[in-house]
């Protein structure tokens, strides 16, 4: 199955701009936010900048949860061996500039409003999505920065999405599993095929998916494409609120004992396919252990199962969105077992399975506090009157504002319990905002300085 038809967009997917999203706003006024599927108009405007995507070796990420994760980790171990390594990934929490990094740091807003600049001519003649624009100035931010090497994420699928313009140099697919199936296809073994669009001919890939449909895929469509196809089985470790710590056999470090501050056995399994897929790498790009130590233990991913300590009291901010992600979460839970009680923050899109997302999180939550991020566009916002009724009764409260909701559950909470944010990267980002945890990438950075 294909996707939506190129020029025929499904409201669906007419995600737009954040709702309160100011750089974005200013980088980009009136872009049309209308998804049309195909590279077209992506390698048009870059052909028109000279290509500046082919002047720096690309490492490509897709998956369905957890490509975030793994580019960074990638981005944080090349970055240990000294490389100038670009970032781009999305969607952000806060503020656009974290979709765009150099070493780990945004690019000062006022280059970004400058490079946008010179884009908008061509802006206007081709009209691309605010993700297709907003690729095109990472790749060219990349090439005016003059890093050494860049990882790129996946927007959506992996096939027809703008990143898939790249010639790269190792392609990863993290999992699959049902999401953006009005989008990507009715079923896991067509949203496989999608994310299988980014294998090449003769270049590394590799997946750590176990699902027998989703591996068939992966290995019939890198037969078709030439690919180079490895599948990396989740290392043996232990995982707690503090982090995680395994051990790995690698071929071009012998074994490695590792700490990493992410936890859940499902970032274990993202830190092997990170690490093995390194194996890969040309020679122009050399990783050493001590390279993949640091690399490994430096690396947070904002929103991913992220604690925060609050005297006794734990905060766990994770931009579940979808039910795998939240399958993955609750697990962790399991596993971690934060003391309680175990009080939530949900605030899911509408367009989301939301009805399945909440019977997994009732589960395990000692109570429930429905919001709504105001953060998020519009036609994607929720109705959590609605979703109430879906919680056992005298379980769950609606509280709309974010800021508010925030309050309640840490007064639910006491002073000893947990608090967990989860349902979309709108939510948990309006919780960073509230509780002043802000992430670095987020902060603008001094133009002198950049």
């Amino acid at each position: 199955m294909n996707p939506v038809a190129p020029g025929r967009p499904d409201p669906a997917i007419q995600f737009g701009l954040p709702a309160d999203d100011p750089l974005a706003a200013r980088i980009f006024p009136a872009l049309p936010g209308e998804v049309k599927w195909g590279l077209g108009r992506t390698e048009r405007l870059l052909a028109a900048l000279q290509d500046p995507h082919r002047t720096y070796p690309v490492l490509h990420v897709a998956g369905t949860n957890g490509k975030g994760s793994v580019a960074r980790i990638w981005s944080g171990i090349l970055r240990a061996a000294g490389f100038r390594t670009g970032l781009y990934t999305s969607p952000h929490l806060i503020s656009f500039r974290e979709r765009i990094l150099v070493d780990r740091r945004p690019i000062p807003d006022e280059l970004l409003e400058e490079w946008a600049r010179d884009l908008r001519p061509l802006l206007i003649r081709e009209r691309p999505s605010f993700f297709e624009a907003a690729t095109v100035l990472a790749f060219l931010a990349f090439a005016r920065t003059e890093v050494d090497v860049a990882v790129v994420e996946v927007g959506m699928g992996g096939r027809l999405d703008a990143t898939n313009v790249v010639s790269p140099v190792l392609t990863a697919v993290t999992n699959v599993a049902e999401d953006h199936m009005g989008i990507l296809g009715g079923t896991v073994a067509e949203i496989a095929r999608e994310k299988a669009g980014i294998l090449k001919p003769g270049v590394p890939a590799f997946t750590a998916s176990d699902d027998p449909i989703v591996l068939e895929i992966l290995r019939n469509e890198a037969a078709a494409r030439e690919a180079l196809l490895s599948r990396v089985a989740q290392p043996a470790g232990r995982s707690g609120l503090e982090g995680s710590r395994f051990r790995m056999n690698t071929r071009r470090w012998g074994a490695l004992e590792l700490a990493s501050p992410l936890v859940g056995r499902h970032q274990l399994r993202n830190l092997a396919l990170a690490i093995r897929s390194l194996e890969a790498l040309p020679p122009r790009l050399p990783v050493s252990g001590a390279a993949v130590r640091e690399g490994v233990l430096r690396t947070r991913v904002a929103g991913r199962f992220q604690v925060e300590r609050e005297g006794m009291r734990t905060w766990i901010l994770d931009a579940a969105h979808n039910p795998a992600g939240v399958r993955a979460l609750v697990r962790t839970l399991e596993e971690v077992r934060p003391a309680g009680p175990l009080i939530g923050v949900v605030g899911i899109l509408r367009d989301k399975p939301w009805r399945e997302m909440l019977t997994d999180l009732d589960g395990i939550l000692d109570e429930v506090v429905l919001t709504g991020p105001g953060t998020a566009p519009r036609g994607r916002r929720w109705d959590p009157h609605e979703a109430a009724a879906a919680i056992p009764e005298g379980k769950a409260r609606v509280v709309e504002n974010v800021s508010r909701a925030i309050e309640v559950a840490r007064e639910r909470a006491g002073t000893s319990g947990t608090v967990i944010v989860a349902g979309s990267a709108y939510t948990v980002g309006e919780a960073l905002q509230h509780l002043g945890r802000i992430p670095p990438e987020a902060l603008p950075v001094p133009f002198e300085s950049g």
